[in-house]
């Protein structure tokens, strides 16, 4: 099958939709598949990768991670009748996304689109946050959503939600997977060093992370504990903040943030850690939960529904309210019990198998196939 793969962000930007669309185009090639990638370019950076096709992008002020597409690219649009593909794979709503639309028609060829993201959860990017920006935001993915012949959500939380946004009919659940491979079985258990215990967040510093209740919630935890350690991963527009809280709270000594690190270091990371704490509620889906599964690591999470269709509550996961006193407690909980831990994290293990890349990406060739066999039945209605 020859699969054309649509975005507005790929590498070097880390996030969970670059390592959904990686995981997917790695899972796709390595079962003969062709994919051809087309996403912006990023200044500076090489592509190791073949068939990844970039378009001219400028770069952003809101997040110099990101850059803007600009859509003008006479050699792609060379370059796609050429390629004969059978189906486009459209990853977001914008830009680079209606591109896909464009060259569907264009080129007679049925188009899926994954929702990743609840968009109107993050208009405070563009500065404002207004119920009636929201309003806008949801009707102008809604009408482009219209446009496409197959929808796939990444959790059951996005699936309800869509309705929000005028999206009606069959909505296809199949979540981000997880690279096995990197996560080889732990040489020592988390819990073992009976004077420390480690902590550790992986993600962006930013506001939708609920990164400061997490911070809270550790502070109280660690002032019964003095064995409490926390080592926060990543980079974003809180960052300088919430080290400042760190000193506020008196917790400094105990609370490491490392900034933005390779994504290829952080299965060590993980590996070093006796516990994942996680606090968003505005998750769509599990994949860095997945990966601290996959590493053998209990977990501690606030509620969050897309969350919650990987994590298996109280069996690999603690979950506690958005309340910085439960989430302490939860945290307590473990550090108190470490064979409790250690069995929680042989769970977590086992749970993530389930989501290995290549049972995800058969699921989503069966997807491509069904959807191909529908376009072309509809087409001769």
């Amino acid at each position: 099958m020859h699969i054309g793969m649509f975005c507005n962000a790929y590498k070097p930007v880390i996030s969970g939709v670059v390592r959904s669309i990686d995981l997917y185009r790695q899972g796709l090639r390595q079962s003969g598949h062709f994919v051809a990638l087309f996403a912006p370019d990023s200044k500076g950076y090489e592509d190791d990768e073949a068939f990844v096709f970039r378009y001219p992008a400028l770069s952003l002020p809101i997040d110099i991670e990101y850059t803007f597409p600009v859509t003008v690219a006479p050699q792609i649009t060379w370059l796609m009748p050429r390629l004969k593909l059978d189906i486009l794979h459209s990853h977001h709503p914008m830009l680079v996304g209606k591109e896909a639309v464009s060259f569907g028609r264009e080129l007679d060829v049925p188009i899926v689109f994954t929702f990743h993201t609840m968009y109107h959860e993050y208009t405070h990017y563009l500065g404002v946050d207004a119920d009636i920006v929201k309003q806008i935001v949801r009707r102008l993915i809604g009408d482009y959503v219209r446009k496409v012949d197959r929808v796939i959500a990444p959790s059951a939380r996005v699936r309800d939600l869509l309705p929000s946004y005028r999206v009606e009919g069959p909505v296809d659940i199949l979540p981000t997977p997880v690279d096995l491979t990197l996560f080889p079985r732990r040489d020592v258990l988390p819990f073992s060093d009976p004077h420390r215990i480690d902590l550790i967040y992986v993600g962006r510093i930013a506001k939708e992370k609920n990164v400061e209740l997490m911070l809270r919630a550790f502070a109280r935890a660690a002032r019964q504990d003095p064995r409490l350690h926390l080592r926060i991963i990543g980079d974003g527009p809180e960052l300088a903040k919430l080290q400042a809280d760190t000193v506020r709270m008196q917790i400094q000594s105990r609370v490491e943030f490392t900034g933005a690190i390779p994504f290829e270091q952080v299965p060590l990371e993980l590996s070093r850690a006796d516990m994942f704490i996680f606090c968003s509620t505005t998750e769509t889906q599990g994949l860095v939960i997945l990966e601290a599964m996959a590493a053998g690591l209990p977990l501690v999470i606030v509620r969050c529904p897309a969350l919650l269709d990987v994590a298996q509550q109280n069996v690999d996961t603690i979950v506690a309210r958005e309340d910085e006193q439960d989430v302490a407690r939860a945290i307590l909980s473990l550090a108190r019990d470490g064979n409790k831990a250690q069995a929680m994290g042989e769970a977590a293990r086992a749970n993530a198998r389930r989501y290995s890349v290549p049972a995800l990406s058969s699921r989503l060739v069966d997807i491509y196939q069904d959807t191909i066999e529908n376009y072309q039945r509809n087409r001769h209605l």
